[in-house]
């Protein structure tokens, strides 16, 4: 992992980092304000890059992926007002403190590694770290019970493709020609 990468990694993990915005929502019985997921791919040289996608109960997110670039770290943001990411970011906050009781407590969270499998995570408002590992594809599995969860971070990440795609362009009016 590089240093960008777990800088940024860092920062969602760390709840006291939403402090300073305004009243922090916490969701569910565990007091959830923070929820995301964790997953690696193979790059084009053979490595191992990881990528994650977060939310917070305020309705922002981000996303994350190790790169080649000289700061070895790409990404986007976005919610903070409104539109598909907010959405998404939204309704995964509330799929996580649904789920919250069903991941395990950590000390930290593990990092991914394994290109086939995903690691849901959610932070609580007093710091706590919730996290589980598996296989995606019992994660993409309906009748899987963090399904909810696991599929709302892989809308968050279409809606920020989505925001992300350049719009079609406009095409020029007719001109009217005078009789």
């Amino acid at each position: 992992m590089n240093k960008a990468y777990e800088t940024m990694r860092g920062f969602w993990l760390d709840a006291k980092n939403l402090l300073h915005k305004k009243e922090v929502p916490a969701l569910g019985e565990h007091k959830i304000c923070v929820a995301g997921v964790e997953m690696a791919a193979t790059d084009d040289r053979g490595g191992v890059k990881n990528l994650m996608a977060a939310a917070s109960s305020l309705g922002n997110a981000s996303m994350y992926f190790e790169n080649h670039s000289a700061s070895g770290l790409g990404g986007f943001t976005g919610g903070a007002s409104s539109g598909p990411v907010r959405d998404k970011a939204l309704r995964l906050m509330q799929a996580a403190a649904e789920a919250a009781g069903k991941l395990d407590a950590v000390a930290s969270l593990p990092q991914q590694k394994d290109p086939s499998r995903v690691t849901l995570f959610a932070v609580s408002a007093d710091g706590r770290i919730f996290a589980k590992e598996l296989a995606e594809s019992q994660a993409r599995d309906p009748q899987n019970e963090l399904y909810p969860f696991f599929a709302y971070t892989q809308q968050l990440i279409g809606a920020f493709r989505e925001e992300q795609q350049p719009s079609a362009p406009v095409p020029p009016a007719q001109e009217q020609k005078a009789g």
